[in-house]
């Protein structure tokens, strides 16, 4: 009985302090973005945005009156530019009416923010249900300070991006761990959604597709080809379905975009900076989109405007490249050092030394629950090489279209190293390893997560 009601003791601490700082972090974050309501005055892109809305309002109003199935069609969010995707305008139709533009905006903006606040704190239940309250705390903090908080303002699907965004990356992993039917889908429905909001997110689906068929290929292989008896979760055919499953969700849900952009462009996945990318500046990027708006000019394209990695390599020599991508990557450097990347910097340490102590310092496993998870290696090279292959297209694009995606990767990054530290952390205690090592681990997070509410607390005190 005494053990008992001491564990419910801790127990009612625990989420008694996660609710206090929860608090904190509710009335920092509202108040923040509060501060930051829009002004007059709209970017570029915020503009796209803003046309495209006026156009879905119209498809919100549908006539059945010669027919059915097509209006029900252009009911769907599926409007596109060649640059701006059509999720956030189709939401803000829902939201519009005869009221001031401004008054419009600002509604738009609380819309944001309440949907962000409210994954923000399922996110900090989910973790602190899973983690070390610290870790909880901490990934909250990097999603919202750091993530969702500098989109708010802004009439873009941005903060709908990094939503679905987090929700595509841990399906994905989920689905790379369990090789589970219904994983599959749910990481199309997710990578649908984040399409429809950003097209950056195709990278992390193309990576788990190839990801996922080399382990399942590698699976096919150790089973057929070594006589080591077993059982392993990755089937061939569970992949297959799998694939086909996470395809007709993605499909069934970005096919109404894909179907516009093919008729509009020519092409399915149509997006202007797949072209731009490969021009020197701003300027001529637009200069080059305003002069070839819609599929016959495409199609017309004469050779010395057009834009390929093949003609870019043809002018430009191998140095001229990597000094582009160098400044690129110095720029993004620059941008996010101290606004959530000293954050993923001090996680990653923090995971080396918790490996390395682990490794060097507790005793050997002798026990299943004390070896690494077998799908281990498969997660890591999936959070690379998303993470490499973005912020290298990020740096890339930087010379030609100013943008602020990479931002959606922080809390992706953070939840994987808490995710793996923690997995380290429950391995080296079934290695009956020494309580210092909790103890130092815990005391390191509560020391950022502290930090970050003394520098947040002030910005609010003094916006």
């Amino acid at each position: 009985m005494p053990a008992l009601t001491r564990y419910h003791l801790n127990l009612w601490l625990r989420w008694s302090l996660f609710g206090i700082g929860m608090v904190f972090f509710t009335t920092f974050y509202v108040g923040k973005a509060l501060h930051s309501l829009p002004e007059e005055g709209w970017t570029l892109e915020e503009e796209r945005h803003l046309k495209l809305m006026e156009q879905s309002v119209v498809d919100l109003k549908p006539e059945f009156i010669r027919s059915f199935s097509e209006p029900m069609k252009r009911m769907m969010p599926h409007r596109t530019d060649g640059l701006t995707q059509p999720l956030w305008p189709w939401v803000a139709a829902w939201m519009h009416d005869s009221s001031e533009l401004l008054t419009f905006l600002k509604r738009t903006q609380l819309f944001q923010l309440g949907l962000t606040l409210g994954f923000l704190i399922l996110l900090g239940i989910t973790c602190a249900r899973n983690f070390t309250l610290p870790a909880a705390f901490l990934i909250v903090l990097v999603a919202g300070f750091h993530g969702f908080l500098p989109t708010l303002s802004w009439f873009t699907g941005a903060s709908i991006f990094h939503v679905f965004f987090l929700l595509s990356w841990v399906a994905c992993l989920y689905a790379l761990q369990r090789n589970s039917l219904w994983v599959y889908g749910l990481s199309g429905v997710f990578g649908a959604l984040a399409y429809l909001s950003e097209d950056r997110i195709l990278p992390l689906l193309v990576i788990f597709v190839l990801i996922s068929t080399i382990r399942a290929t590698w699976g096919w292989l150790k089973a057929h080809w070594t006589s080591h008896d077993g059982t392993s979760q990755w089937l061939w055919r569970n992949h297959l379905f799998g694939l086909i499953l996470f395809v007709s969700c993605f499909g069934f849900i970005a096919g109404s975009r894909m179907v516009e952009a093919r008729a509009k462009f020519g092409q399915g996945f149509f997006s202007y900076i797949d072209h731009v990318r490969w021009l020197e500046d701003e300027i001529s990027a637009q200069a080059w989109i305003r002069k070839h708006p819609n599929t016959t000019s495409l199609k017309s394209l004469p050779l010395e405007e057009r834009t390929s990695l093949q003609i870019y390599m043809g002018t430009h020599t191998q140095q001229e490249a990597a000094a582009r991508l160098q400044m690129g990557l110095q720029k993004l450097w620059q941008r996010y050092s101290l606004d959530g990347g000293w954050h993923i910097i001090g996680l990653l340490i923090v995971l080396m030394a918790l490996l390395t102590i682990t490794c060097c310092g507790t005793p050997r496993a002798s026990l299943a629950g004390q070896k690494r998870y077998p799908e281990t290696m498969t997660t890591v090279f999936f959070t690379i090489m998303v993470s490499l292959t973005m912020l290298l297209i990020a740096a890339w694009d930087s010379a030609v279209w100013p943008s602020d995606h990479s931002r959606t990767l922080l809390a992706p990054l953070a939840l994987s190293l808490i995710w793996a530290s923690e997995s380290v952390l429950r391995r080296a205690r079934r290695r009956t390893s020494a309580k210092l090592i909790t103890y130092a681990y815990l005391t390191v997070l509560w020391s950022i997560v502290s930090l970050d509410f003394v520098l947040n607390g002030k910005t609010f005190l003094n916006p």
